[in-house]
């Protein structure tokens, strides 16, 4: 067998071990997915089964000791098991994964949700059964059938098991030994086909007479033959090179002359191409100079200047060559809409600027020098075009997957302008600006469109490409509202508000904001200011509604001034960024102060405990009862509870425990405050949820403690999101 044979053989096995593994994998995994399947099903079945009388009787500690048991025993990869009640609120749970906080089932009638980290999330309703019927109290009617609450499970990514890898191997050896045995049937044929041939050369030998022929016959082995059969086929192989060449030397002096003539045809073509080249451009530069003799004829110098600036950096910008830097993006943007307001005074016009929630955690690679001056010279032609009727602008930002930048324009107005750059046949004489733009266009490898509307304005779209695009990682808030009473205006640019805040809620009217404080927990206030009227106690108020939250507020760069002497909150020129956001409150909340809760039944405590916490520079608010504190817990962040045991209307240790279900105080200090502990009782403290225990009243070595624990804080759990 020859080399090739034994290496097409090793191939062919290694593929079909490569094969036979593939099936075993496909049929284990299918197999694997039904018995998964049905077995989550079974598991919420008997979940919703086992968790019903609990939600009636209101339960959380059964309810939250069945869920562990049940994690522990089953045989799936449960990484979480939730329990919620009716109206989508947290009951339960094994524990609570970052992913899920802005989850809620009533949201979702699918039952099935993929999620971040790989892992599904599945989810039914727990419904009302006759037997649970007899719990729920005479003067309350249950419905049969009705929804009593949810169960949720967390479920991570199906693996192959032990035993598909066991067959995996079994499957290997013995297609290895498969192929063993067929190398070892070859070697036995070649040994046999030998010895056959030793045979022929000894019946040879026997035949020959005995002379001094047949004597060098007696002489000639096997070996000399083979050798003397490689050396024929050499001569052979030899002979019909040599025919081969000869044959292709008679085509090849045929083929030369053709090659000959086409190279000149080619250099020729080419000669006249550069100078048709050197032509345009000798064309497009009198051009411009003739262009500026007659703006200075006509004694519009302003212009003029102008257009010798746009021509000297055109001309440096050819010279240099294309440097990719990596920048993150808005605050790149950023720069770049300050240097228009500052060129164009594109802060006369009305200007909304919307950004893609991608790109605000992104480092782009791009020609960032080049690309400026390409954007100015674009708004520069829609600037030439807009109409005084309807002076808007809006910019879309969106990213794709083969690392692409859209830049859309969109403008009431005609698009004469910048058709001009789109134009095939050469540009007039005036049509400076189109031609620089033109040639960076060509030199970045970017694509220009325009499509216009009659009496609906014109959309310009610029396609940059992008050497790489990082993923920057960023704080994010969780929720965010954005008050806007322009709806059509808030239609577009709650989409740049997700840059900042994983959650955006929008509202209308100012008034909604208080009620809305006071349900849920808000990290940031983003607020467009109307123009001025005469309503200023409903504006100068909105730093006392705001009192618990970060506030940003924007406006029109005419009315910077006027809202900034009225508003204590910060007050920003329109457009809305990103960058401008995160730089200011990054600022801000280096600055902040910690916020403490104390819970105490006692109004002369109260006023102590808050008199000696408020020396510190703390932001101390307070509570009488249990479910006073539940409720600024929820619309609130803090970094310490003192909790009081005695309350009157629940215990300390349950308010604990409720607070503890919030996300935002997953790693809150809690400490129980109270004028006694024994040894029992403080281990039921730290079963709730409690960390340590302060020993009524406080004094400055207590005050002391408190603070040094606040510090130990990581700065991350100070940063919302």
């Amino acid at each position: 067998m020859t080399l090739k044979a034994k290496l097409g053989l090793v191939l062919g096995s290694m593929v079909l071990i490569a094969f036979c593994l593939y099936a075993s994998a496909a049929l284990q995994l299918r197999h694997e997915t039904l018995v998964r399947v049905q077995a989550e099903q079974q598991l919420l079945m008997s979940l919703s089964l086992m968790v019903e009388p609990f939600l009636v009787q209101n339960k959380v500690e059964q309810v939250k000791g069945h869920l562990l048991a049940t994690s522990f025993s089953s045989t799936l990869p449960i990484k979480a098991i939730l329990v919620y009640q009716a109206d989508g609120n947290l009951f339960a749970a094994t524990q609570f994964p970052r992913e899920l906080f802005n989850f809620s089932p009533t949201r979702d009638v699918t039952g099935q949700k993929a999620l971040q980290d790989g892992s599904t999330l599945l989810w039914s309703a727990v419904m009302v059964t006759p037997a649970s019927m007899s719990y729920f109290d005479t003067n309350k009617v249950a419905a049969e059938g009705s929804t009593l609450g949810y169960v949720a499970i967390q479920i991570s990514p199906l693996r192959l098991s032990q035993l598909w890898w066991w067959q995996s191997s079994l499957w290997g050896c013995a297609l290895l030994i498969i192929v063993a045995l067929a190398l070892l049937w070859q070697r036995r044929i070649f040994k046999t086909q030998h010895q056959r041939w030793q045979g022929f050369l000894r019946q040879v030998r026997t035949l020959a007479p005995s002379n001094s022929d047949s004597k060098k016959l007696n002489e000639f082995d096997s070996a000399e033959m083979t050798l003397l059969f490689r050396s024929l086929y050499a001569q052979q192989q030899q002979i019909q090179q040599q025919l081969q060449l000869q044959s292709q030397a008679e085509q090849l002096q045929g083929q030369n002359h053709d090659a000959e003539r086409e190279q000149l045809a080619i250099s020729y073509q080419q000669k006249l191409a550069a100078l048709n080249d050197e032509l345009k451009t000798s064309q497009c530069k009198l051009q411009q100079w003739q262009q500026l003799c007659v703006l200075e004829q006509a004694g519009q110098s302003e212009q003029q200047a102008t257009l010798l600036r746009w021509l000297l950096k055109q001309d440096l910008l050819d010279k240099t060559e294309l440097q990719s830097q990596t920048v993150w993006f808005p605050d790149w943007l950023a720069q770049q809409v300050e240097a228009w307001q500052q060129d164009f005074k594109v802060a006369e016009v009305p200007f909304v600027l919307v950004e893609d929630p991608a790109l605000s955690l992104s480092e782009l690679e791009f020609c960032t020098q080049h690309t400026a001056e390409l954007l100015k010279q674009i708004i520069c032609l829609i600037l030439q075009d807009l109409q005084q009727h309807e002076l808007s602008l809006h910019i879309h930002l969106h990213t794709f997957s083969d690392n692409k930048l859209l830049l859309q324009f969109d403008h009431a107005g005609p698009s004469f302008a910048i058709q001009q750059v789109l134009a095939k046949t050469d540009l007039p004489g005036s049509a400076v600006l189109p031609q620089l733009c033109a040639r960076l266009l060509s030199r970045l490898g970017a694509r220009l469109s325009v499509s216009a509307l009659e009496d609906l304005g014109c959309s310009v779209r610029l396609e940059l490409p992008l050497t790489a695009v990082l993923t920057k990682e960023l704080p994010m808030f969780q929720t965010a509202i954005y008050l806007d009473n322009n709806s059509i205006r808030a239609a577009i640019l709650k989409q740049s508000v997700y840059c900042v805040a994983e959650q955006v809620i929008y509202l209308q009217q100012i008034e909604q904001l208080q009620a809305e404080l006071q349900h849920r927990l808000v990290d940031l206030v983003l607020v467009q200011l109307p123009a001025p009227d005469t309503n200023h106690q409903l504006w100068t108020e909105l730093h006392q509604i705001t009192a618990r939250s970060q506030i940003v507020a924007f406006c029109e760069p005419v009315h910077l001034s006027y809202w900034s002497s009225l508003l204590r909150c910060p007050v920003l020129a329109n457009p809305m960024l990103s960058a401008r956001i995160r730089q200011h409150l990054g600022e801000k909340l280096q600055n902040n102060s910690m916020r403490l809760l104390v819970v105490d039944d006692n109004k002369t405590n109260l006023a102590f405990v808050k008199a000696m916490l408020s020396q510190q520079q703390f932001e101390v608010d307070t509570a009488a009862t249990g479910t006073e504190a539940i409720r600024l817990a929820k619309s609130s962040r803090y970094q310490l509870i003192l909790m009081d045991i005695q309350l009157p209307d629940m215990s300390g240790i349950l308010a604990t425990h409720m607070i503890r279900q919030l996300p935002q105080h997953q790693d809150t200090v809690i400490m129980a405050f109270t004028a006694h502990a024994l040894p029992d009782e403080i281990s039921q403290f730290h079963q709730a949820g409690m960390n340590d225990v302060v020993i009524k009243p406080l004094d400055a070595y207590k005050v002391a403690d408190l603070i040094r624990r606040c510090q130990q804080l990581s700065p991350q759990n100070l940063i919302p999101g």
